[in-house]
């Protein structure tokens, strides 16, 4: 099992906008396409930030759906939230592999 961590920093200039973008639009169409295991968290930190931080995570059966995911569905969001949003939402993905306790 893998699972694909995203982590985004947004401008509150945009947050409100973001978040609801996100909501109504991308975690939606993950469900469509099969990816349930999905958990969305805001990341809190001592320090005073000037920016908002999520980690989104998507969990994948295998290397095949993290192609797919990586090869399609990932930049359909980035191009779209690149248009609306600019530098104002910047993220980096990472791949992790599920180990076993």
């Amino acid at each position: 099992m893998y699972i694909v961590n995203t982590s985004f920093t947004v401008d509150p200039r945009v947050h409100d906008r973001w978040l609801e973008t996100l909501r109504g639009g991308y975690l939606p169409s993950l469900r469509m396409r099969g990816l349930d295991g999905i958990v969305f968290t805001r990341v809190l930190s001592e320090r005073t930030e000037d920016h908002f931080t999520y980690s989104l995570q998507v969990v994948l059966e295998d290397m095949a759906a993290y192609r797919l995911y990586a090869e399609e569905i990932f930049p359909e969001y980035a191009g779209t939230a690149r248009k609306v949003f600019g530098d104002r939402v910047l993220w980096f993905n990472s791949l992790l592999k599920r180990v076993e306790e």
